[in-house]
Protein backbone atom coordinates (compact mmCIF):
# COMPACT_ATOMS: atom_id res chain seq x y z
CA UNK A 1 0.00 0.00 0.00
CA UNK A 2 0.97 3.15 -1.08
CA UNK A 3 -0.63 4.85 0.88
CA UNK A 4 0.35 6.48 4.16
CA UNK A 5 -1.58 7.67 7.12
CA UNK A 6 -1.05 9.29 9.83
CA UNK A 7 -2.88 9.84 13.51
CA UNK A 8 -3.20 12.12 15.61
CA UNK A 9 -4.69 12.35 19.31
CA UNK A 10 -6.83 15.95 19.85
CA UNK A 11 -8.25 15.13 22.40
CA UNK A 12 -9.22 11.10 24.68
CA UNK A 13 -12.05 11.03 22.17
CA UNK A 14 -10.75 12.48 18.88
CA UNK A 15 -8.14 12.11 16.56
CA UNK A 16 -7.33 13.27 13.29
CA UNK A 17 -6.32 11.61 10.20
CA UNK A 18 -4.49 12.57 7.69
CA UNK A 19 -4.21 10.25 4.47
CA UNK A 20 -1.43 10.48 1.93
CA UNK A 21 -2.10 8.86 -1.40
CA UNK A 22 -2.54 10.43 -5.22
CA UNK A 23 -4.15 13.25 -3.05
CA UNK A 24 -4.33 14.44 0.76
CA UNK A 25 -7.12 14.13 2.64
CA UNK A 26 -7.88 14.80 6.31
CA UNK A 27 -10.39 12.98 8.57
CA UNK A 28 -11.54 14.06 11.97
CA UNK A 29 -13.30 10.09 14.07
CA UNK A 30 -14.54 10.23 17.04
CA UNK A 31 -14.13 6.93 19.46
CA UNK A 32 -15.56 6.45 23.08
CA UNK A 33 -13.97 4.80 25.33
CA UNK A 34 -17.23 2.96 25.82
CA UNK A 35 -17.07 1.93 21.63
CA UNK A 36 -13.82 1.07 21.82
CA UNK A 37 -14.17 -1.27 24.99
CA UNK A 38 -17.50 -3.09 23.36
CA UNK A 39 -15.57 -3.39 20.21
CA UNK A 40 -12.55 -4.35 21.35
CA UNK A 41 -12.67 -5.26 25.23
CA UNK A 42 -9.80 -2.90 25.30
CA UNK A 43 -7.36 -5.43 23.57
CA UNK A 44 -5.89 -3.10 21.18
CA UNK A 45 -5.73 0.99 21.60
CA UNK A 46 -7.94 3.44 20.58
CA UNK A 47 -4.65 4.73 18.13
CA UNK A 48 -4.15 1.28 16.79
CA UNK A 49 -7.93 0.60 16.34
CA UNK A 50 -8.08 3.91 14.20
CA UNK A 51 -4.90 2.72 12.21
CA UNK A 52 -6.49 -1.10 11.19
CA UNK A 53 -10.23 0.70 10.81
CA UNK A 54 -8.37 2.92 8.08
CA UNK A 55 -6.66 0.57 6.41
CA UNK A 56 -9.84 -1.52 6.29
CA UNK A 57 -11.35 1.72 4.70
CA UNK A 58 -8.54 2.05 2.37
CA UNK A 59 -9.47 -1.28 0.97
CA UNK A 60 -12.71 -0.99 0.15
CA UNK A 61 -12.63 2.62 -1.61
CA UNK A 62 -10.55 5.81 -2.08
CA UNK A 63 -9.28 8.70 0.86
CA UNK A 64 -11.16 11.04 -1.12
CA UNK A 65 -14.74 8.74 -0.23
CA UNK A 66 -14.14 8.29 3.26
CA UNK A 67 -16.37 10.64 5.30
CA UNK A 68 -14.63 14.12 6.66
CA UNK A 69 -16.28 13.79 10.29
CA UNK A 70 -18.00 10.37 11.67
CA UNK A 71 -17.80 8.27 14.70
CA UNK A 72 -15.96 4.74 13.86
CA UNK A 73 -19.24 3.40 14.89
CA UNK A 74 -20.95 4.37 11.30
CA UNK A 75 -18.44 2.10 9.69
CA UNK A 76 -20.02 -0.92 10.06
CA UNK A 77 -23.41 0.26 8.73
CA UNK A 78 -21.80 1.30 5.67
CA UNK A 79 -19.47 -2.01 5.67
CA UNK A 80 -21.39 -5.20 7.69
CA UNK A 81 -17.61 -7.03 7.47
CA UNK A 82 -16.04 -4.23 9.62
CA UNK A 83 -16.94 -6.04 13.13
CA UNK A 84 -15.91 -9.32 12.18
CA UNK A 85 -12.37 -7.91 10.77
CA UNK A 86 -11.93 -5.86 14.41
CA UNK A 87 -12.44 -9.10 16.01
CA UNK A 88 -10.01 -10.70 14.32
CA UNK A 89 -7.86 -7.50 14.99
CA UNK A 90 -8.13 -8.20 18.28
CA UNK A 91 -7.41 -12.42 18.26
CA UNK A 92 -4.09 -11.53 16.36
CA UNK A 93 -2.82 -8.99 18.96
Amino acid sequence: MNKKLFINEISSDLFKVKIVDKSETFHLVTLSDNYLNKLTENKISKKKLIELSFKFLLEKEENTSILSEFDLQVISQYFPDYLDNVKSWCLSN
